[in-house]
């Protein structure tokens, strides 16, 4: 009977952290966002450049303007070209709009006035905002190469912003929480040095996990384990 508890109360446990990791992603993803792809990585060539999309996701809100302002290091990148999907806005005023490669500032701006369109909301998928090809200029092995959002710190006007018509409109961003908001895209040129628990050791963690259980039980009620269950032997294949 105690066995049976025991092996329940885990069994429970398992179960609560499983869904708690189902259910995480979920919550995140309902806040309005903008975000790289890739936003981390190798970059295998550098003398073919390299490309980033930058993504949106309303999270469910209807959004008259959006701005995605990044900046870069000149002397690593050079912009050779960025890509705007004109679906998605009425208007890509270019007096909100900049590429330059002396300064190392990428902002895009998407806007449609009230009344002569319809707002921008993700449907399902989030959705390629801009597309930024890069030309690689000092390609040393294991140079980190940063994209870091721009919200306004060093210029008011190139400012990264997700816009919600209103008297008057509201930038959610000003809102939000620090963790929140967009976050950089960190790529490398060379190997990355594994961090995380490679998936192929799971297992052999797992199994890990159940031995020890295992042998818990059995040397905490040794007669009633071998009376009723017999001997239990835990492996991996």
């Amino acid at each position: 009977m105690i066995v049976k508890r025991f092996i329940k109360s885990i069994v429970v446990l398992l179960i609560y952290f499983s869904l708690h990791l189902l259910i995480v992603p979920t919550v995140n993803a309902a806040s309005p966002t903008l975000s790289f792809y890739p936003s981390s990585g190798i970059i295998k060539d550098p003398e073919e450049g390299f490309a980033v999309d930058i993504l949106i996701d309303s999270g469910g809100q209807e959004l008259s303007k959006v701005t995605a302002a990044f900046n870069f290091d000149p002397k690593q990148l050079q912009i050779v070209e960025a890509n705007k999907n004109n679906s998605l806005f009425e208007q890509w005023p270019e007096d909100e709009s900049s590429l330059d490669n002396q300064n190392g500032v990428v902002m895009l701006t998407g806007f449609t006035q009230s009344g002569s369109g319809e707002f921008y909301q993700t449907v399902g998928d989030p959705d390629v905002f801009a597309r930024v090809e890069f030309e690689v200029i000092e390609d040393e092995l294991d140079e980190e190469i940063v994209l870091s959002w721009d919200f306004g710190e060093s210029d008011p006007l190139f400012k990264t912003a997700l816009i919600v018509d209103g008297s008057p409109p509201q930038n959610i961003l000003d809102t939000a929480s620090l963790g929140s908001r967009p976050q950089d895209a960190v790529l490398r040129l060379g190997e990355l040095t594994q961090t995380a628990i490679d998936s192929r050791y799971i297992p052999f963690i797992l199994g890990g996990f159940l031995i020890l259980i295992a042998g818990v039980i059995i040397s905490s009620k040794p007669e009633v384990t071998r009376k009723k269950f017999g001997t239990v032997v835990v492996y991996d294949e």
